[in-house]
């Protein structure tokens, strides 16, 4: 895959242009070798606690226990768009003029695009998710992202693996903090309850070490589980480096405990349906190898997955729409094969990438590095549709791209709480704070097929603050009526923005801001169930 070829006109910040020069190349040149280096597999299970625990601990390994979780417990495949994905043109607002002067090459028409509200339809290449999207199994969450985007590869895989703020630097992934936190006794675990096929080496390790298995491939995964040899100590190249490497990957082999649950589990499953053959990537084999393993009974609670090749600065629209082909058609025969013995409502598949990318195409008809973009959700039990609406290509930051709506941490939150039923103070515990959780699941947790009933909320308006219009999200726990006012903080109403009968479900309230001076308000919901609650919005000018 090419390296960055092109430049960008608009200002922006340092590095995240070929024309930046030494700022842009040494991201790059970060962000490669630690990719290069989770290849020769130094991201290893075997190796996740070498950071914690010193060389010596990982040959101590895990201790006996043997017990798979219970068939009912929920599955969550991470799934990394590496590079950082355009999400305005994964989800385009085609009918929004600002869209379309930004982008005279890669833009598209309402007539090119796959049709999901008014304003937005998914890229063509999509047809696959679109269906599921119709269908209800796909939730699709707008601008999420977080404050003081870096824009960088190195630092924004980062921040998105540990869940930390912009400012902060941690060491632990998120996955492996949530399988610490919720299994103390993980340390007896013989089958793993995290496994990444491919992806970021931090993704399961916790605070306290490693909490999963990592594969720099699937066919590493396969030669393990068969019982081979983790790494070939041999291979290694004939310098100290290659020394170093060959001691690291004699380790990892003898401290590898989990062959005999891999094993027993890709013995045990098997595919049911026909994953497509893409020659330059090798997501359908990830998929299959995890759908295989949920069959199989390994227990796993969370897989990581990743797909590279959106670093796309130049010439991005065929190789776009290819990599949106591999995921629609890969996820697509992923959920399929599950479906065919009920195993699907077990399972979610969340997207994520390091950041989008720019508003305005450039040069070389591409797109550079920016900050928030959509994230995906699939699967039978996720609460599908439109959560956020339109961008409000208007309003972007000060560099000149889209302004998040939702920190990335909502979207963790509300799959700690909702699908794994974690308590909010555990979840709190893994992500640093507690975060305001959106309505992404339509499912009982832990119960599958059942069908839940959330209750009437208020969630907080976006933009924050806002300027021109602002968006109030809220969902009903049943068909009523409801009354969304706006209020001075002397308690004189300024405004209603909604008084009637609303479905059961999410809804979002655009609210005109052009006759209200600048200042804090604060928005009501009233719901016919008893519900009352109140967010801040602040308007500027």
């Amino acid at each position: 895959m090419p390296m960055c070829l092109t430049h960008d006109a608009h200002a922006s910040r340092t590095g995240r242009r070929l024309e930046d020069g030494t700022a842009h190349g040494q991201d790059h040149s970060r962000w490669s070798r630690r990719r290069f280096l989770g290849t020769l597999g130094l991201g290893a299970a075997g190796l996740n606690g070498l950071g914690a625990w010193g060389m010596p601990s990982v040959l101590a390994g895990w201790g006996p226990n043997g017990a798979l979780l219970p068939d009912g417990d929920t599955v969550l495949v991470l799934l990394q768009l590496d590079g950082g994905n355009d999400g305005l043109n994964t989800v385009v607002p085609f009918r929004d003029d600002i869209y379309q002067r930004n982008r005279p090459t890669l833009g598209f028409t309402q007539n090119e695009v796959l049709g999901l509200t008014d304003d937005l339809g998914l890229h063509p290449a999509l047809a696959p998710l679109h269906r599921r999207y119709q269908n209800g199994d796909l939730a699709i969450v707008q601008g999420v992202g977080y404050d003081n985007s870096s824009r960088s590869h190195f630092r924004g895989t980062d921040v998105w693996v540990t869940a930390s703020g912009a400012d902060q630097t941690l060491s632990s992934g998120w996955p492996g903090r949530t399988l610490e936190t919720s299994y103390p006794n993980l340390i007896q675990q013989t089958s793993p309850l995290g496994v990444q096929v491919r992806g970021e080496r931090q993704m399961f390790r916790g605070v306290a070490g490693g909490t999963g298995v990592s594969f720099s491939n699937p066919e590493t995964l396969e030669r393990l589980a068969e019982g081979g040899a983790r790494y070939d100590p041999d291979a290694a190249p004939a310098t100290t480096y290659g020394a170093e490497i060959a001691y690291v990957r004699t380790l990892a082999n003898q401290s590898f405990r989990y062959g005999t649950a891999l094993q027993s589990a890709l013995d045990a499953g098997s595919n049911q349906t026909t994953y497509p053959d893409h020659p330059d990537h090798d997501l359908g084999d990830q998929l299959a190898l995890v759908a295989r393993l949920i069959r199989g009974g390994l227990g796993a609670r969370i897989y990581a997955t990743a797909i590279d090749g959106f670093d796309t600065h130049i010439n991005q629209a065929g190789r776009h729409s290819e990599l949106l082909t591999v995921i629609a058609t890969s996820v697509d025969a992923f959920l399929s094969d599950l479906e065919t013995d009920g195993l699907a409502d077990r399972v979610v598949v969340m997207t994520f990438s390091e950041f989008g990318r720019t508003l305005a195409e450039n040069g070389a008809e591409g797109t550079d590095h920016a900050a928030a973009a959509p994230q995906f959700l699939i699967g039978r039990r996720v609460r599908g549709g439109m959560f956020g609406g339109p961008p409000d290509l208007a309003d972007l930051d000060p560099f000149g791209d889209l302004r998040h709506r939702y920190d990335f941490r909502q979207i963790y939150a509300s799959v700690l709480t909702d699908w794994y039923g974690m308590p909010v103070s555990d979840t709190a515990t893994v992500l640093g704070q507690t975060y305001e959780t959106l309505p992404l699941f339509s499912g009982a947790v832990g119960t599958p097929g059942v069908p839940s009933v959330l209750p009437s909320a208020l969630s907080a308006p976006y933009p924050s603050p806002s300027r021109g219009t602002v968006s109030v999200p809220f969902r009903l726990g049943s068909e009523q009526r409801v009354r969304l006012t706006i209020v001075d903080l002397s308690g004189r109403t300024v405004g209603v923005a909604l008084n009637g009968t609303r479905s059961a479900g999410s809804h979002t309230v655009r609210v005109p801001l052009d006759t209200m001076a600048a200042g804090v308000y604060l928005v009501h919901l009233e719901t016919e169930d008893g519900t009352r609650d109140t967010k801040r919005i602040t308007v500027v000018r």
